[in-house]
């Protein structure tokens, strides 16, 4: 039996559901994952973890990391006093703090950086990177973007109306459908009478 050929039109409408159902699942997924192992997304806007790090690279930092679990070598993002933004990078000294059993004064440097960061940052948890990758940044941002997200959301309406909008055939098979249904109300009710 030879299955009847569909035309291009079917199969665009079947690949944008197909990517719309992925994109959600994954979406869906990372969601999920990132609330289970408390992770999150942390963008370098700076050149100070270069080479390996560049500037707009995307890093998954793992939340709440308790200061006494850190170690040399770790990279990390912690709160910058009378900054807005947070600094992202490596550890290179860490030094309890008497009275403070849970916190610790960690001695920062940047990759690229000749010298350590000015002060200590005294921190009791961080963000701990766990990956990260060159260049995503940039993207992750855009995505983020209000106009991107206005503009996705308005494509992927569209793509779903016009996937289970009915092709020719359907709509006039429904209006011959109508058509009849009409008729045979109308002889029923010439029949009744």
């Amino acid at each position: 039996m030879r299955l009847p050929r569909r035309n291009a039109g079917a199969i665009v409408k079947d690949v944008l559901l197909t990517l719309a159902g992925v994109a959600g699942l994954l979406s869906i997924v990372g969601f999920v994952l990132t609330r289970i192992f408390s992770l999150s997304i942390v963008v370098v806007l700076t050149g100070s973890m270069a080479p390996g790090l560049p500037t707009g690279s995307a890093i998954v930092v793992e939340e709440d990391v308790l200061a006494a679990d850190l170690v040399i070598g770790d990279i990390v993002t912690v709160a910058r006093p009378g900054y807005d933004l947070p600094v992202t990078h490596r550890i290179v000294g860490i030094e309890e703090i008497s009275g403070d059993v849970s916190a610790r004064a960690l001695t920062l440097q940047g990759d690229a950086n000749a010298s350590v960061d000015r002060d200590a940052y005294i921190v009791q948890t961080v963000q701990r990177a766990v990956i990260g990758f060159p260049g995503f940044g940039f993207a992750l941002r855009t995505m983020q973007s209000p106009l991107f997200i206005g503009v996705t959301t308005l494509l992927i309406t569209l793509a779903i109306v016009w996937a289970f909008w009915p092709s020719r055939p359907e709509r006039e098979a429904a209006v011959i459908d109508s058509r009849q249904e009409s008729i045979n109300s109308t002889r029923e009710r010439q029949e009744t009478r």
